[in-house]
């Protein structure tokens, strides 16, 4: 059985409203998200600065700790 990766690579403008859906669901389960996992679910191309400070503070509120450095 293929294994397919958690997060879209290079996903599509569309998909990456999924990707963050996945994104918050496993950060809340965790209780934590790395940068690295950040960055991979939400590239920058299509994530501004404000929609970052948005998902940051969704994060904040759910209880989820954003570790390690923005790269």
């Amino acid at each position: 059985m293929e294994e397919r990766p958690e997060f879209e690579p290079k996903p599509e403008k569309t998909a990456y409203h999924a990707n963050k859906r996945e994104l918050l669901k496993r950060g809340r389960e965790k209780g934590e998200l790395s940068w690295e996992e950040i960055n991979e679910a939400l590239p920058n191309e299509y994530f501004t600065d404000v929609e970052m400070e948005v998902f940051l503070f969704t994060c904040k509120n759910m209880g989820i700790e954003v570790k390690g450095q923005p790269q």
